[in-house]
């Protein structure tokens, strides 16, 4: 299931992977499986602890899994609006982002794909892709809202009654 902070997996950096591989294909089927459990609009490998450059991200109607995405270029206008993260149940921030965004990816097929994306597609995106570099949207705020926002969840976190037998 999805890992949440401080979980270490959620701070390694994925690496690539081969389209068709044993790797892509686990991760591919492990993203949607979990995403069919979860409410979002993207998932990342790594936070279901798998080191494979993958993501899986909602954009409208599609769903889309791409291999070893990154972002090729990006807008100067930036937007700040409200982010949340499912490796971090109920915390919400404003964070910066760019308004538009170029993605260059694989599909599961191994054929490449350029998205150009705006908006809350592009906000998703960014988030998804920074979880394969390690980078939580946490990292993103300012270091004092980032450390006061991280105590609280760290507090309300050791409060929630335990799930263990």
């Amino acid at each position: 299931m999805v890992r949440l902070y401080p979980d270490p997996c959620l701070r390694v950096r994925a690496r690539p992977v081969t389209p068709g591989s044993p790797e892509a294909r686990e991760a591919a089927r492990r993203l949607r499986e979990a995403y069919a459990q979860v409410e979002g609009l993207g998932l990342a490998a790594t936070q279901l602890g798998l080191e494979s450059r993958v993501v899986l991200l909602e954009f409208g109607d599609d769903t889309l899994v791409l291999l070893n995405p990154q972002i090729a270029s990006c807008s100067q206008e930036r937007v700040v609006d409200t982010e949340g993260c499912l490796s971090f149940p109920g915390l919400h921030a404003g964070v910066s982002r760019a308004r538009e965004v170029v993605v260059e990816a694989l599909r599961e097929d191994g054929s490449p794909v350029e998205l150009t994306v705006r908006d809350l597609e592009a906000r998703v995106a960014q988030h998804e892709i920074d979880h394969l570099d390690g980078v939580l949207f946490v990292d993103h705020l300012p270091p004092r809202m980032r450390k006061e926002l991280l105590a609280g969840y760290s507090a309300q976190r050791e409060e929630e009654p335990s799930h263990t037998a």
